[in-house]
């Protein structure tokens, strides 16, 4: 049976992530996954897509809140603090409500990444929708792209790396969830499955953009992964790596947990 080898926490959409041993899978995703995002000053979201640097900030958790580091200088984003009233934000093709967070954290990050933004917060007020194909058809879901979880299995990453000239880090491709114990590419076939005291659906393959493409160690660009993946995961022009989930019962999670389908 698959079983849960790490799981994977990305507090501020397009920045770094940590792992941790236990977490708690609610409708939206893992808590404190993509709850908290960059904004520029029309409240359009910010990536690794077209700031690059954003992968040298790197988090981790502490019990006051989430500590951004970059280089030598570090930031506390505290949990469940914000300003009163809202922001006006959007994630492709999602409009929504937030709140932000500080203006002395605006500042921090608008230094480091010389471009004026904003930090805002998902919380009550913020209310988003994903749409699909496969029932139950809607689920909430946080400031990620499009899914509250995605399922990677180490098996996936193991055949990956046998076809590359050089083998990469799996935090390339920025999973929730990561398993092993199956064939390869096995977790876009699964349907429901329960894991802790947490029931999930996967609902379709992940199609992957350019920000695989970047080193999340050095913020460096290159062709891989999607060069080699396009000779083997491409249909219909996209390129799929990688399980989009979302979840049908909130629980917990840990690592070790078995998966049963």
């Amino acid at each position: 049976m698959p079983t849960v080898t790490s799981l994977h926490i990305y507090p501020i959409k397009s920045l770094g992530g940590f792992s941790v041993q236990t977490a708690k899978a609610l409708e939206e995703g893992l808590e404190h996954d993509r709850r908290w995002m960059l904004v520029d000053e029309t409240g359009r979201f910010l990536t690794q897509r077209e700031h690059i640097e954003m992968a040298l900030f790197k988090t981790c958790m502490s019990e006051k809140g989430v500590k951004v580091t970059y280089e030598d200088d570090e930031i506390l984003i505290p949990f469940d603090y914000y300003q009163e009233g809202s922001e006006d934000v959007n994630v492709w093709e999602s409009h929504l409500q937030a709140q932000q967070v500080d203006g002395k954290i605006n500042d921090w990050f608008s230094n480091h990444l010389k471009i004026n933004c904003k930090l805002v917060a998902m919380t009550a007020i913020s209310k988003r929708k994903k749409e699909f194909q496969k029932a139950p058809f809607s689920s909430s879901v946080s400031f990620a792209d499009g899914y509250p979880c995605l399922i990677l299995s180490e098996e996936s990453m193991e055949l990956l790396n046998e076809k590359m000239e050089s083998p990469l880090n799996i935090d390339r491709f920025r999973a929730n969830i990561i398993v092993k114990g199956c064939q390869a590419h096995e977790e876009d076939e699964w349907n429901d499955c329960a894991l802790g005291s947490t029931q999930m659906r996967v609902i379709k393959p992940c199609a992957r953009c350019v920000m695989t493409t970047i080193d999340q160690d050095t913020g460096q660009k290159g062709v891989e992964p999607l060069k080699t993946l396009s000779t083997y995961r491409k249909k219909l022009n996209k390129i799929y790596f990688g399980a989009n989930a979302i979840i049908l019962k909130e629980g917990m999670i840990n690592v070790g947990d078995v998966i049963n389908l």
